[in-house]
This record gives structure tokens, C-alpha cells and sequence, in this order.
């Protein structure tokens, strides 16, 4: 057990590889025993590195150790780093660059003491051929385990740029956890993010955990990866297998984030090719399997099928910690991996296996193992066949978005029936698409049927679509078959097919093809039933951060071909503002027709074209003004694009001719709700107060724009005369950022704006606004759109005729008011303020 010391965590991963089918993970070594941590080798007794005579600060590791400054005297940290020295939170780790500054490949990470609800994440950015591994030794107040999953908080390691829960991937959680051995964590695509997340209120919250960029072609230990097959795209962890494997060396295969532990809720499927030679042979070598004992018969196994998984092809499983070899004849095997849910300890990591093919003579009798129960899969597009209803004959099918997310369906794939009923059922939070795009209905007069249903298929009054014959429609073909595009309201969509007559040969038979797609409506934002593509995502019920879909990569576009246009909208909630970032934009056509120029006031597309014929991406606020916009030739280095607003914003992905060989471009893009009241709607019934907005963090990339429209109300319930005093240090153009004062309008459409009375532009430094008489409610309005946030202050004062008038002189005398008339009025008033104090 590692000693915690009483400011920081203490600890060393000295840890040798451990034993086969245990868990492995980087040996970290850097100096002597001791330490205070990974980079500080004493608190006191060094030159300080601004004055050599004083000898009171940190002694850094000599090999990648770099002092942390005068903020803090007694710390050291990795070279590079020392700008985190004080808060190791929100930030990039890139391989190549900790290389260079360091000459290091690992590092530490040692979180800030946060106070929840709170939140940081951690982006690691590993070099070609390498993999990212974490290593948690410690946790102090991060939610609690309910026995299946996290509450109240969790450390998470997951693919991409930006942090995004799932249920998919491992976390980690608990009060106060010290991990011997440490729990290990690996990404094998590239770019991943830890996400360190407190969703309840705690006191101090923090974590400690060491990484490491290792290198994938390593022969064993923790660079291991599987070598000679492919992963199947589309699937969570599906691999192909053929006997051309060998060629490349051994061909092995292995559980996702192998030698570390690997996710919950996964079927991962190793389709295993042999060619058509019953005369192959297969054997198949578990060298590691280590997987809880106890869950043999349920969840956590390892299933070997003759050629698809259904009960009857079952030839054997393993659980636990068996470690044997089979050997099978036969072209075609399915290897299963199942998980369940997380399952402490933290020390289960899966298995390793190695193929070997061959021929034989002769063929052996398989090996036979014990038998479970599972689910089935036919070809390579993940479903279960099932059994047909009491009153059902036919083909039944059914496609589970737990399995897969997208693919092609195709009646031929299957045996002939006069009726088959395909069925799309996905996660709870699912939505189902279906586009059809070739299908062959000869028989006439309507013999042939194809229906489909938005849920059951015995609710007739939610049929979505009907098909007669004679229909043929061929894949690509020029008509408009993008109009047979159908959404689920649901997550079940059935489609029931029926056929008159057996086929007379295979040019002759009737079929249905398509494409189908399960969208996360919690995770990928609501779909708008209006557009093909469009979603909505609320900051009040969608996930604080995620990715944005690349609708480039999407196969119901497959048989387009023409303009796609999807949109995608971000809604905040009263106490958020949204944070979109344009990643990466990769097979954009590089037309010099438009140009991208990016300045202070966003980046904007510059066209002697309409720019609704040129591949485009767009940011754009609710008064469709747009805020950047990224066209033909721009400048990799630009990237990343963001925009932050306290309004709404859309992405408008825009390709100018999509078709189904070229397809769109690559997008890659993420959102951020963020919690904060920096600005919005707000209402003052004081008669005098102060705005002045909060500063907020600065963004490391250089085209990150704000676009703000904030407005303050001050209201009074009394007649009154308003002074607003507004003052500015910064010296920008007005297009940059400006204050604009507006009467209250109860008939206006936006906001209750009403007539302009005033605009104040920073450079305008200082001026003080004395409003009309009786003028109760006004709205302070600020427009922004700049890469620097405006600095300003307001202060307002209310002029109120008072009972007691030692609390203040007299208003300013009404416009055009004479003396006889102001000692009415005033006289009024004071009565008026009486009778309104009486009665309170």
C-alpha cells in the first residue's frame, strides 16, 4: 500500500508485469524511493529557479522534472506542464509534445480538490502506433456504486476529443479508494478523454492516476493488440478473421482494452473464415481468460458456434479462469464475448486466444464442452432469429439496436416464406430509421405487400407505410427513392412482408432491401420529424458534453445522391450557455471559389457562388446571423472553430452534391453545456445596482468566438426617473461588442425589445444616461461577437419621489413642465407613495 501524504497523494508505480492472465500495466520509474511524487524529489533544499541564493524550494526529478514557478515553491511537475501546476484540470496531453519537453511517454495526474457538483476532463492525444493507458491508484468522494453502476459521480475513460457519458465503457467511483494493484484502463482509438465528474455537492472530490502513451506493436505486455484480423465497422468491438491472417504472422484476437480491465455491457463477435474447404481446420488457443466465476451461466462468458450463434450450433463455453485449446472443423466460426455489468474487484481482463488453420484428411470428432443459452447472430449483420408466434408462420426476424447500431437488411439473405416480419427494437431512449432503396414486388393487382409499422405490428392505426405490387426499384436508381426514408416514433419499428407465391428462379424473386439506423435520442439530441437529418438537443435534458454526429458517415444516405443539408441545434437552459467546437474537417472539396477568412468578429465564407453550392459547415444564432462559417480553402491550423453563446446555436452541416460514391466530408465536432449565469435574462426590481460580467477561463484555441445577447430588465413598481451610469476600459469597434438601452415593449415578438434610447461602444469609455421622467421598466441589451469577452460596467439609479423627502431631492422636472405643474405632479405623487405605503 502506497503512504497518502497530508497535502498531495504519494505513490510510485514500480509494479513489475504481473502474471499471465493477470493484469498488466506500464512500470513507471523515474528516480529514487521516497519521493514526495512522481516529479518532486524534496519539498525544500533546491535553488529556486528565480533567485539561485535562496535554497528553499523543490527539488525536481533531474529526468523530466520541471519546477512549477513562484506560485508554488515546493512543487515540481512534468516539463510542459507547468502551467497545470496549481490545476491539473481541463487539458490536453499530447504524446509528441510531452516527448519533446520531457522525454517522457507517461506521466501523473493529480487532481485538483474539487467541490461538487464540478467537473474535469483530460484529453490524451497518442503519437501513430500507440495506445492510451490509464492507471487509477486513488479516489476520495466520487459517487457511489449502486451495484450495477455509478451515482453521484465517476471517473470514465472513453474514445474522442470531448467527455461523454456511457454506460458502454468502465467507471470508477466510491468515497475514499486506494487501488493495490492499480485499476487500468486502455483505448485502442486513438484520441481518448478521461472525464472526472461529481454530480452531487461534496466537500473535496479528487483522484490520482498515472498514463501512458504504449506502443501497439510491442510483442506482450500492456502494447499487446490484436494482430491479423479487422474490425468491422459500424459494431462496438466486432472482428473478421480469415485463414489469410497467418500470413501477417500469428493471428491473435483478444477482449477490448486487453491487458486491462474490459467494459461492461458488450457482445463483441470474432467471425472466424475459413473458406470453403470442410477439410480446414481451426485451432483455437485461450493463452489468458479471467472473467468472475460466479457469473458463468449469465453474463460474463466466452461462446464458440458453428457459422451463426443459434442454440443448436452452440459448441461450447468458458468462463472463470479456464485456459484451454480446441480444435474445430468445418469454413465458418463465431466466437462470442458477453459482459454484464461492472463487477468489483476491478482485476478481470478478459482473454487472449490465437488461431492456427490447417488441413487435415480426416476430420476429428470437435471437441465437445458444456452448453448455455444465448442470443443469435446470422452473416455479419449482428440480430436474433426467433421463435415465431402461436399464430405466426414465416421468417421472423429481429434486429436489436443493443447489438448493432446501423447495417443492411435484405429479405434474400434469408429462407423463402410467403411471409416475413423484420423487427428493428432498440435501447429504450431508440428511435428507428428505415430507407429503402431496391426492392422487386412483381406480383399484380397488389398480391405482394409490404407494410410497416411505428411500433407493434398488431396496432394497425400506427402503419407508417404501404406498399403495393408491381414495384421494382433498383439500388441508385433516378427517382426519388430517398421519399421511402421512414422514423419511428418509438424504439420499435416492424416491417411485415407477405408474398403470394414461391419463387421460380432467383432473377424472379420478390425482395425488399435497405438500410436501417438506431438514433439515441438521450444521447444524439431529438429528431425533427420535418428534415431527413435535423435533431434538437436541450441543455436541460441532454448530456453536459458529447460529440456531434458526422452525418458524412451514415448509411441511409447510401443511395442519395443530390444537396444534403442537416441541421443541428443546440438549446441552453436559463442557467447555461453551449460551447460548439468544429474539430477537425477532413474530404471537404477544396473549391477556390470560396474562401475562409477568419477575423475578431467570427470566420465568414467568402463565394463569388451562392454558398448553398459549395460543401460548407455553419454555426448560426437564433436570428440566423451567421457566427462562422468554414468553406473550400481555409487553414488547417485554424482549426479548432469554436463559438460559445448564452443563446441558441445551430450546426449546419451543408454538402453540395452528395452521392453514394463520393459521399459528404468528414466533420468532426463537439458540445459543451456549461453551467454558469454569466448572461441571459434577468430581472432588477432594485432602484439601484451594479452589472459586471464574471470573467471566465480562457480558451486555448485561437478562433474561439463569444456570441452573446443578454438583456437585464429594470423594472419599478413606482414612477421614477432612471441615471445609468456606464463605463469601459477596453477600446474595441462597436460590430465588436455594444451596450444598447430599449423601453420595455409588452407587444414586442423578442424579448419586449421596444424603441432604442441609447447605444454605449467601449470606446466610448464613460457616459451616464438620465432617461424621461415616469419611465418605470427598461431593458439593458449587450450584443457580443468577438474573441475577447466585453468588460464593462453598468450602474443604475432611480430618482423616486419619497414620503420623507430628506432621503433625496426632487426629480428632474418633467419635459416641458412648468413650476405650477411640477408642484402638482409632485404633490400627486407624494399622496399617491402615502396611500401605496398604508397599504403594504
Amino acid at each position: 500500500m502506497c503512504p497518502l501524504g497530508i497535502a498531495v497523494f504519494l505513490c510510485m508505480a514500480w509494479l513489475s508485469y504481473p502474471s499471465n492472465g493477470q493484469l498488466a500495466w506500464t512500470p513507471i520509474y523515474v528516480d529514487g524511493k521516497s519521493q514526495i511524487d512522481l516529479w518532486t524529489k524534496e519539498a525544500k533544499g533546491c535553488p529556486c529557479p528565480w533567485d539561485a541564493s535562496n535554497r528553499q524550494c523543490a527539488c525536481c526529478v533531474a529526468d523530466g522534472g520541471c519546477h512549477c514557478g513562484k506560485d508554488a515553491p515546493n512543487r515540481c511537475t512534468q516539463c510542459g506542464l507547468e502551467q497545470h501546476c496549481n490545476h491539473m484540470c481541463n487539458l490536453t496531453l499530447s504524446a509528441a509534445d510531452l516527448q519533446t519537453k520531457s522525454g517522457k511517454h507517461f506521466g501523473q495526474i493529480k487532481s485538483p480538490s474539487l467541490q461538487g457538483p464540478s467537473m474535469c476532463w483530460y484529453t490524451f492525444l497518442p503519437s501513430q502506433n500507440q495506445r492510451v493507458e490509464i492507471q487509477v491508484y486513488r479516489l476520495v468522494n466520487t459517487g457511489k456504486f449502486n451495484g450495477t453502476s455509478c451515482v453521484g459521480g465517476h471517473l470514465q475513460l472513453m474514445s474522442g476529443t470531448e467527455p461523454l457519458y456511457s454506460h458502454h465503457e468502465n467507471q470508477l467511483c466510491g468515497t475514499n479508494e486506494r487501488y493495490s494493484p492499480p485499476v487500468v484502463f486502455f483505448s485502442d482509438n486513438g484520441v481518448a478523454t478521461l472525464l472526472f465528474e461529481i454530480t452531487e455537492e461534496t466537500s473535496r472530490s479528487q483522484f490520482l492516476a498515472y498514463f501512458s502513451f504504449s506502443d501497439v506493436n510491442a510483442t506482450d505486455g500492456v502494447g499487446f493488440q490484436p494482430r491479423g484480423g479487422m474490425p468491422l465497422q459500424n459494431t462496438d468491438c466486432d472482428w473478421l478473421y480469415q485463414d489469410s491472417c497467418e500470413k501477417q504472422g500469428q493471428c491473435v484476437l483478444a477482449s477490448p482494452g486487453y491487458p486491462g480491465i474490459y467494459p461492461p455491457n458488450r457482445q463483441c463477435r470474432y467471425h472466424i473464415r475459413t473458406g470453403s474447404s470442410e477439410r480446414t481446420h481451426v485451432k483455437i488457443t485461450f493463452t489468458s481468460l479471467l472473467l468472475p466465476p460466479e457469473r458463468c451461466n449469465t453474463s460474463d462468458y466466452v461462446a464458440i458456434y458453428k457459422a451463426v450463434a443459434i442454440p443448436e450450433n452452440l459448441l461450447g463455453t468458458l468462463c472463470g479462469n479456464q485456459r484451454k485449446m480446441f480444435e474445430f472443423a468445418g469454413s465458418n466460426l463465431l466466437i462470442e464475448f458477453r459482459t454484464g455489468t461492472q463487477h468489483p474487484p476491478f482485476e478481470y481482463n478478459g482473454f487472449v486466444a490465437t488461431l492456427d488453420f490447417y488441413k487435415k484428411t480426416t476430420t476429428p470428432l470437435p471437441t465437445t464442452l458444456p452448453t448455455v443459452v444465448h442470443r443469435v447472430s446470422t452473416n455479419l449483420i449482428t440480430h436474433e432469429v426467433t421463435t415465431a408466434a402461436p399464430n405466426f408462420t414465416g421468417c421472423d426476424i429481429l434486429i436489436s439496436g443493443n447489438n448493432t447500431r446501423s447495417g443492411q437488411f435484405d429479405t434474400r439473405e434469408y429462407d423463402w416464406y410467403p411471409i416475413c416480419r423484420i423487427t428493428f427494437r432498440g435501447r429504450p431512449s431508440d428511435v428507428v430509421h428505415i430507407s429503402f432503396f431496391n426492392l422487386r414486388l412483381r406480383s399484380p393487382s397488389c398480391r405482394t405487400v409490404v407494410e410497416v409499422f411505428d411500433g407493434a405490428l398488431e396496432i394497425r392505426k400506427n402503419m407508417l407505410e404501404r406498399l403495393c405490387s408491381p414495384q421494382v426499384k433498383q439500388s441508385r436508381d433516378p427517382d426519388d427513392l430517398h421519399s421511402k426514408r421512414l422514423l419511428s416514433s418509438r424504439n420499435e419499428m416492424v416491417i411485415f412482408f407477405q408474398r403470394p407465391n414461391a419463387p421460380l428462379g432467383t432473377n424472379e424473386a420478390e425482395f425488399l432491401a435497405g438500410r436501417y439506423f438506431f438514433h439515441d435520442e438521450q444521447i444524439s439530441g431529438t429528431v425533427l420529424p420535418a428534415g431527413m437529418c435535423d435533431v434538437i438537443y436541450k441543455g436541460s435534458t441532454s448530456p453536459s458534453a458529447g460529440m456531434i454526429d458526422n452525418p458524412s458517415t451514415q448509411h441511409l444516405y447510401w443511395n442519395m445522391e443530390g444537396p444534403l443539408l442537416c441541421t443541428q441545434k443546440f438549446v441552453p437552459a436559463a442557467n447555461q450557455s453551449i460551447t460548439l467546437k468544429v474539430i477537425s474537417l477532413e474530404q471537404m472539396v477544396k473549391e477556390p471559389a470560396c474562401v475562409t477568412q477568419c477575423g475578431d468578429h467570427g470566420c465568414r465564407c467568402v463565394s463569388s457562388s451562392p454558398i448553398s453550392k459549395i460543401d460548407h459547415v455553419l454555426i448560426v444564432n437564433d436570428d440566423t446571423w451567421k457566427v462562422a462559417c468554414l468553406c473550400g480553402s481555409y487553414q488547417h491550423e485554424w482549426l479548432p472553430v469554436s463559438v460559445r453563446s448564452w443563446a441558441s446555436l445551430t450546426l449546419v452541416y451543408s454538402v453540395a452534391h452528395y452521392t453514394w460514391k463520393k459521399k459528404g466530408f468528414d466533420i468532426s465536432a463537439s458540445y459543451t453545456f456549461n453551467m454558469d449565469t454569466v448572461c441571459g435574462e434577468q430581472v432588477y426590481t432594485l432602484h439601484t445596482g451594479e452589472i459586471v460580467l464574471n470573467n471566465l477561463t480562457p480558451t486555448e484555441n485561437l478562433n474561439h468566438f463569444y456570441e452573446q445577447s443578454c438583456t437585464w430588465t429594470l423594472h419599478s413598481n413606482v414612477e421614477r426617473q432612471l441615471e445609468l451610469d456606464i463605463s469601459s476600459s477596453q477600446n474595441r469597434p462597436c460590430a465588436a461588442w455594444n451596450v444598447s438601452i430599449h423601453e420595455y415593449s409588452a407587444s414586442s415578438s423578442y424579448k419586449h425589445l421596444g424603441e432604442v434610447l441609447h447605444t454605449f461602444c467601449s470606446r466610448d469609455a464613460h457616459k451616464v444616461y438620465l432617461l424621461p421622467w415616469k419611465v418605470s421598466t427598461v431593458i439593458v441589451r449587450l450584443r457580443t461577437l468577438s474573441r475577447t469577452l466585453p468588460q464593462f460596467k453598468v450602474k443604475w439609479r432611480s430618482h423616486v419621489v419619497r414620503a420623507n423627502t430628506r432621503f433625496g431631492g426632487a426629480p428632474t422636472p418633467a419635459p416641458n413642465a412648468d413650476s405650477t405643474s411640477s408642484a402638482g405632479t409632485l404633490a400627486a405623487s407624494l399622496i399617491i407613495i402615502m396611500m401605496l405605503l398604508c397599504f403594504r
